[in-house]
């Protein structure tokens, strides 16, 4: 597939759900997963039918809101890839629990796709859930997980790569490894020249990594330990040696605050992605990564609401109340 399916692919979301799920073929061989939303294993058209509802609604007064999506590229080729996009309501009046009404806002997020024979068959996405609470409360979220640049040393624990090669979920296990204990030893990693995005880009020169300082100051306190000891575990790795996606997991113990909320002593538990694309020598020359937010800021007890709206017997008015 190419950036032009991928933008076949948002214009179906505005269209119709019967478009966008022509795109998942026929039957259902399919997972599609946005985990943001609690969406996990959707493997059947009518399930897949109803979550897509929303996306498609065109009355600017039923405070569903009109979905105004824009891609930002695609990486990949007709086999698998990632697709970098950006959203944001129209009109809308509650999202994930929270009142919008009058509070523009974007986010930005990737989807990672596999195709078979022209559809949809892997899908699994994920998006900038701080982004939103900054623009519209009621807390505001820093960008950099443990709260604030980190200044000196970034290290906690002796880390040694396994050597696994790239494409491999070893490799994942090794970058998680080095994510958690030495940020020195997760730049051995990448190649001279790389990016590497943790968030919404408001601005490259602040929001992407590009160089070993910068990776210490927005990563570094995650390796160190200064606020919260990271374990971090891949779970799944999906692509090739050129390119893929890795599922991971983390485990957060005496953290005092998650993106400068205060966790009152609660140990946090929850899932991320991270797409990686190798040069030709196996180093790593682009990094997108997201967290799964929502979990954190329900368990830290903010007003975040995911209705499994597309279950059968609920009512989408629901959505907009």
């Amino acid at each position: 597939m190419h950036y032009s399916f991928c933008v076949k692919w948002l214009k179906a979301f505005r269209h119709s759900s019967e478009a966008i799920c022509k795109l998942y073929g026929p039957g259902d061989d399919f997972v599609f997963e946005d985990v943001m939303l609690d969406q996990h294993n959707i493997d059947n058209q009518a399930d897949l039918h109803r979550l897509f509802v929303p996306y498609a609604n065109k009355d600017r007064t039923n405070g569903i809101g009109i979905h105004n999506f824009r891609m930002r590229s695609y990486i990949g080729d007709e086999n698998f890839g990632l697709l970098r996009w950006e959203w944001g309501p129209e009109d809308a009046t509650v999202f994930i629990g929270l009142d919008v009404k009058d509070k523009p806002f974007t986010t930005q997020g990737h989807t990672f796709h596999i195709y078979r024979d022209g559809f949809i068959k892997r899908e699994s996405s994920w998006w900038d859930a701080a982004a939103v609470l900054r623009a519209v409360g009621p807390v505001s979220p820093t960008k950099i997980l443990t709260g604030k640049p980190h200044m000196g040393q970034a290290r906690s624990v002796d880390v040694e790569l396994s050597g696994a090669a790239p494409g491999t979920l070893a490799f994942a296990q090794d970058w998680c490894n080095a994510l958690g204990g030495d940020i020195h030893v997760l730049r051995t990693l990448y190649a001279d020249f790389f990016s590497s995005d943790w968030s919404k880009i408001d601005d490259h020169e602040n929001d992407t990594f590009t160089d070993t300082e910068m990776l210490v100051r927005n990563l570094g306190g995650i390796a160190a330990g200064e606020n919260g000891r990271y374990r971090f575990t891949a779970t799944e790795y999906l692509g090739n040696e050129r390119r893929g996606l890795i599922h991971w997991n983390v485990e957060i113990e005496g953290a005092e605050s998650y993106r400068g909320i205060v966790t009152g002593g609660k140990t946090i538990n929850t899932l991320g992605s991270t797409f990686l694309e190798f040069d030709s020598a196996g180093k790593i020359a682009l990094e997108s990564t997201y967290w799964e937010d929502n979990r954190v800021f329900e368990a830290l007890g903010l007003p975040i609401v995911r209705p499994h709206y597309w279950e059968e017997g609920f009512d989408p008015a629901s959505l907009a109340s």
